[in-house]
């Protein structure tokens, strides 16, 4: 080979020693934007994770909160049964009460009034009235009896 061929040899060798580094350079920083994406990527992977697992947790101290207000619920209501049906028997028990005394009342009030009819009665006749005053009860009958501070009108 001559010296020019070497030459223009040469030359398109270091031409293509250009081009090959070039692209060589290239692809390095294509790699290391791969690279970059990936550590992103995996980055963004671990934080949708996180997120998901955040959610998750949310979700399950929401439905024990919801049991505990169901819970809660419950038991009020339960509380609130018994007491109407506390309510309710105390009710049973003052009417049974009430009608009990309504019923001794009448009875009272029926012996009352038999007792001050057989009396008006035997008081009015005047022998049992003598009796009962002078024999059984030993004093005077109230008619016999002077009457103080009117004077008798004598003839």
């Amino acid at each position: 080979m001559t010296q020019t061929q070497c030459a223009g040899a040469c030359a398109a060798g270091d031409d293509l020693r250009v081009i090959v580094d070039s692209h060589a350079r290239r692809l390095d920083g294509l790699e290391d934007d791969v690279d970059t994406l990936k550590s992103g990527q995996s980055a963004m992977m671990e934080r949708l994770i996180s997120i998901e697992a955040q959610g998750q947790e949310r979700e399950r101290n929401r439905a024990a909160q919801a049991q505990d207000v169901r819970n809660a619920l419950t038991r009020l209501t339960q509380q609130l049964a018994e007491h109407t049906g506390a309510q309710k028997r105390q009710n049973q028990l003052a009417e049974d009460s009430l009608r009990r005394w309504r019923k001794l009342a009448v009875v009272a009030g029926l012996l009352c009034t038999v007792g001050a009819a057989v009396g008006s009665t035997l008081l009015s006749d005047q022998e049992v009235a003598s009796t009962i005053w002078v024999q059984w009860l030993h004093l005077r009958e109230p008619w016999d009896m002077p009457q103080q501070g009117v004077p008798h009108a004598g003839p």
